[in-house]
This record gives structure tokens, C-alpha cells and sequence, in this order.
């Protein structure tokens, strides 16, 4: 379950009172539920009249299309709007002999001596981007530390070190690193941390931030079948529903699709134009057996009862047939 002590929703309500100025930031390689973390909470603070900016290290992939304001997300802190001017470009330990500037008809030349044995500087790889901007609060989205913000803190350490953090964040990992941390470990979502900072807040939840919540809650919980999964998080899924929340179809890329393996057919497959069946097959039918005809034969007529009587009686033995015989002879000898 999801709860703040007293004294961090005092902070946290006193931060977000007092910052106009927001950056809202990613961490390289974001999820799901990170970035519809964030962009929810850049949606529902820039309501508020705050303004806010959502920033990530990297562009954003195909997947994360369907989230409302992922469009919003620049590659920067200050996104144009700061006063210093940062050059950067991919760096090798010991690559870089010297760096120097000079100036030539009104103009200034940076230059940048690569070391003897490392490869030149392509201008392919060289970014600009401003820092130094107006940021009075940092919000961080999943970040377990500082590092995994790649070029958005190298380049902007002096910002970082001298603005209030609120780290929200959900794995055990996490370093702690800012002013404020709401760090919820075994939670499914951290976009079920956001719903609840937005109800402490009184912020709005609006069928665009509900819908980016509820698809981030989805994401992360597998579709609520995580073993993180819990009534917290089904009642977080409700709570975004009844608030007019569209159900996001997942993006699956072409890559990830198995096709099933195909059997070739054993049998030649038949071709109407080839010669070698310009003529349909001859099909010789066999002769068919006539079906013989059964007679049906007439029953025994019974024997009259006369037949059966002379029958029977012609069976009986004569009455001196278990009588001695004694032979008589006409002549003595």
C-alpha cells in the first residue's frame, strides 16, 4: 500500500507550490510505465499553470506512440530556453590533447585537438543543446541514480547540485539521492505512485492522464499477472477507468512476430499451363458387379399326419424281436 508520512506530503506539497519552473526527467532506456509516468505527471502539473518540461537521454520508440504528450519529450533540461551553450560529443578516456578557443573576426573558434592514435571528431556526432535555464524543482521518474540520466546530468551537474529533487522511484536499488523520495519498492507500477501523488495533490485526472496511467499500470503488472500484482493495483486500474481511461493496444514490432513454420506439400502442385498436363488425366472406371439376386425359397410343406404315423410305425422292432431263436431243420442227421 501506497502512503506518506506527514511530513513528506508537507514537503511535497510545499515543492510543487513554490517551483514554477519544472523539468520532469527519464532515465535512459525508459519503459512503459516510466514514461506514462511522467508525461502524466507533466499533464497534470502544466493544468496547474506550472511550467513543465519532460525530458529523456533518448528519443522515444514506436511503442511508446499512443501515450498522450510523448511528442512533448525533448532531449534536454532547458530545451532551448537556457543561456549556456553545451557541445557535446561521444568522449574516450585520454582521446583529447588539448582544447582551446580563439577569436577571428569577430568569431569564436572552439578548437579540439584529438590525441595521437584516437580517431577525429565527426560533426555527425557533436549535439548542441542550452542549459541554465529556469528550473526551480527536479522530478525524477524511475531513476535508481544519477548516472543513469546519461548527458542530462553530465552537462548539467551545477543544476542538479543546486535544485530540489523529488525522486519517485519503486526498486530497491535506489540511491536516495534527492530532497524528497518517494521510493515504494514491490509496488507493481510506478504510474500507480503517480495516481496517488496526484489524489494528495488535488490535481487533476483527466481521461488523457487516466489513459496513460491505466496503460502503464498494464505494462508493468504484465497484465495484472506480476507476482507484484495486487488489490492496490487493480483498485488504481479502476480508479482510472471510472475516470474515462481508453484502453491502449500494445505495440508489438515486426521482429518480435514468430511465424509458424509451413510444410511443403509431397504432391506435385498442378499447373493448367504446362504441357506435361495439356490434357486432363484419363481416369479409367472400374466395372461394377451387378448385385445378385436372392430367391427366396419356399418353406417344407409338413408331411401329413398319415406319412408320420407309417413312419413311425415302421421304426418300432416286431415283438419277438428279443425273443430266442431256435432252429428247426427238416431232416435229422
Amino acid at each position: 500500500m501506497i502512503q506518506l508520512s506527514s511530513d513528506q506530503l508537507r514537503v511535497l506539497q510545499t515543492l510543487i507550490e513554490k517551483a514554477l519552473g519544472i523539468v520532469i526527467i527519464l532515465p535512459k532506456e525508459p519503459n512503459l510505465d516510466k514514461t506514462a509516468s511522467a508525461l502524466s505527471l507533466y499533464l497534470a502539473l502544466s493544468s496547474r499553470g506550472k511550467q513543465v518540461k519532460v525530458a529523456c537521454p533518448q528519443e522515444m520508440t514506436v511503442e511508446f506512440n499512443q501515450l498522450v504528450g510523448v511528442d512533448k519529450i525533448v532531449h534536454s533540461i532547458n530545451g532551448g530556453n537556457g543561456k549556456n551553450l553545451v557541445i557535446a560529443f561521444p568522449y574516450q578516456e585520454g582521446s583529447i590533447e588539448k582544447v582551446s578557443y580563439n577569436i577571428e573576426n569577430n568569431t569564436f573558434n572552439l578548437i579540439i585537438e584529438p590525441r595521437e592514435g584516437y580517431p577525429v571528431i565527426s560533426p555527425n556526432d557533436i549535439r548542441y543543446s542550452f542549459s541554465g535555464g529556469n528550473i526551480d524543482l527536479i522530478v525524477t521518474i524511475g531513476v535508481n541514480n544519477l548516472n543513469d540520466l546519461d548527458n542530462l546530468y553530465q552537462v548539467n551537474q551545477d543544476v542538479f547540485a543546486s535544485k530540489p529533487i523529488i525522486n519517485i522511484d519503486s526498486h530497491q536499488q535506489n540511491q536516495h539521492f534527492g530532497k524528497l523520495n518517494i521510493i515504494h519498492p514491490g509496488i507493481s507500477s510506478i504510474s500507480e505512485i503517480v495516481l496517488y501523488l496526484l489524489s494528495q495533490l488535488n490535481l487533476s485526472l483527466d481521461p488523457d492522464i487516466a489513459t496513460n496511467l491505466l496503460a502503464g499500470i498494464t505494462s508493468a503488472s504484465q497484465n495484472f499477472s506480476s507476482r507484484e500484482t495486487s488489490i492496490t493495483t487493480f483498485e488504481a486500474a479502476i480508479v482510472c477507468m471510472k475516470n474515462g481511461a481508453r484502453k491502449i493496444a500494445p505495440s508489438i514490432s515486426f521482429s518480435q512476430t514468430q511465424r509458424l513454420p509451413t510444410q511443403k506439400s509431397t504432391y506435385p502442385s498442378y499447373n493448367p499451363l504446362s504441357s506435361s498436363f495439356s490434357k486432363p488425366p484419363h481416369v479409367t472406371k472400374m466395372p461394377q458387379e451387378k448385385p445378385k439376386q436372392q430367391t427366396m425359397s419356399k418353406p417344407h410343406e409338413p408331411q401329413t399326419q398319415i406319412s408320420n404315423l407309417n413312419k413311425q410305425q415302421s421304426d418300432e422292432a416286431p415283438p419277438d424281436w428279443l425273443k430266442p431263436k431256435i432252429y428247426k431243420g427238416s431232416t435229422l442227421l
